[in-house]
């Protein structure tokens, strides 16, 4: 009765083993780093190492897995820092756990790759070349990026801070964002507010004072000042600019022609 039960027990078990292939870790990236944290309930017993590799999107070499880093493991604290990553780029990772025994490791399978995501602090990027709101627009594409797109007071808090950071570089105390008034070239007499990359606009932060609902020239695009509050202003202006990595994938191409572009300004 003793050895049926067992066999029972064993049979029944949906506990992970070593020569599955693990599932796929949570992966935030920074500048040149990524915090990778796995789920100890995805762990088969018996494992103290994780090893982890990198691949860069687009990389020349041809997409390739680096070798990676070998990491003990303790269920305690099963977070990671994956280093020496290049700034600017797209990385996936996969991960497999391993049973030292001896100078021998036993290794399971890798996991599938991650999907890429950006932490807020290392997505943006303030250029301080005066542009123009369609050359700076323009620029953040050619980079594989968009000018700064914000759905929240957290996103609003970390580019107040990046230009608080840089305040003695500010002439005038602001950076270009990509909020554009699609009404700013026709006869409708109401703004309405659009981001570059077409997302929903709900969340704003204008100053007092700001002119939003009247579409003009004038005031057909805006920027964000070292307080947090975003100003129209008329998009042949020259200021500095924020660009944005996107969360998950890198900006089309196509961007480049959304809102106002060089010849709406020279025309």
């Amino acid at each position: 009765m003793l050895l049926a039960g067992f066999i029972l027990l064993a049979v029944g078990s949906t506990a992970a083993v070593l020569r599955d292939a693990p599932a796929k870790p949570d992966v935030v990236e920074y500048s040149h780093s990524a915090r990778i944290t796995i789920n100890p309930k995805d762990v088969p017993k018996g494992t103290n190492m994780v090893h982890i590799e990198a691949k860069e999107i687009n990389d020349l070499t041809g997409d390739r897995f680096e070798e990676g880093y070998d990491f003990g493991y303790n269920p305690v604290y099963p977070v990671f820092h994956y280093p020496e990553l290049n700034d600017g780029k797209y990385h996936v990772f996969r991960v497999k756990y391993g049973k030292a025994k001896g100078d021998d490791v036993e290794w399971s399978e890798n996991s599938a790759e991650t999907g890429y995501r950006h932490a807020a602090e290392s997505r943006f990027s303030l250029d301080l070349m005066n542009r123009n709101w369609a050359m700076a627009k323009e620029q953040c594409v050619s980079e594989g990026k968009r000018l700064a797109v914000i759905h929240s007071e957290k996103t609003n808090a970390v580019l107040e801070k990046l230009l608080l950071a840089n305040a003695g570089s500010l002439d005038q105390g602001a950076a270009w964002i990509g909020l554009y008034d699609a009404h700013y070239n026709d006869n409708n007499p109401k703004t309405s507010w659009n981001w570059v990359d077409n997302s929903v606009f709900k969340f704003h932060q204008f100053e007092l004072g700001a002119r939003v609902a009247q579409s003009e020239m004038s005031t057909a695009v805006v920027a964000i000042n070292a307080e947090g509050e975003w100003e129209t202003r008329s998009p042949d202006e020259k200021l500095p600019f924020i660009c944005e990595k996107g969360v998950t994938r890198r900006s089309k191409l196509s961007e480049a022609k959304v809102g106002l572009s060089e010849a709406d300004l020279i025309n």
